[in-house]
């Protein structure tokens, strides 16, 4: 009976034995699974050819450094500037100040959060200033009558009425009413006159399209 044959596995090179039978059959190699094909006892004598060396990995040289290093840069770390002055929120542009509320250059009011508009207004007449002013005039002229008519009530027409049918005037809750609503008129008066003449002397403004139409 014939030995048995010496055989090789040419990916893990683990010998074992197996039959003289399988020369020149595909077989599996026990140890790793690989399949092959079994050499015959010639081809198994002969030395196996020599494996090919891997090739030498390129070592990446580093760059060669600049002169001077980076003592010689400004910015080695390429810093920026960073504006943080105030801008116009609708226009991007700069702000007068950081106090600043209307833009300069788009007109954008940050408090109101609206654009100013331009208005192109007439200049008014002097009859229109004078028409304005004429009612305050005239509540001016009536503080200074119920005032009068005030001092007449109180000192002069106790002598004038005598015991004709005004008598009743001459009462002291009669003095007094009518003392309360004379004040009551003055002070609504003056107060008219304050907002007229004073306040606002002059009339509203008046558009060139209003004008126009």
């Amino acid at each position: 009976m014939a030995a048995p044959a010496l055989i090789t596995c040419p990916s893990c090179e683990k010998r074992f034995k197996g039959k003289p039978e399988l020369a020149g059959k595909r077989i599996k190699c026990p140890g790793c699974g690989n399949p092959f094909v079994v050499p015959n006892e010639a081809e198994a004598a002969a030395p196996p050819p020599p494996k090919p060396k891997p090739a030498a990995k390129a070592v990446a040289q580093p760059a060669p450094a600049q002169a001077g290093g980076d003592d010689d840069d400004p910015n080695p770390y390429g810093v920026t500037f960073l504006d943080t002055s105030a801008r116009c929120p609708n226009c991007a542009n700069k702000m007068e100040s950081e106090e600043a509320i209307i833009c300069l250059f788009c007109g954008y009011n940050t408090q109101t959060r609206s654009i100013g508009a331009t208005k192109k207004l007439v200049e008014h007449t002097f009859g229109e200033r004078l028409v304005w002013l004429l009612p305050g005039i005239a509540a001016a002229l009536s503080i200074f009558g119920l005032f009068t008519l005030q001092l007449y009530y109180c000192l002069c027409l106790e002598d004038k009425t005598g015991k004709s049918w005004l008598n009743f005037t001459n009462s002291e809750s009669m003095r007094l009413w009518c003392s309360v609503i004379l004040l009551a008129g003055m002070w609504a008066a003056g107060l008219f006159v304050l907002k007229r003449l004073i306040l606002h002397p002059t009339p509203p403004e008046k558009e060139m399209e209003t004008a126009k139409q």
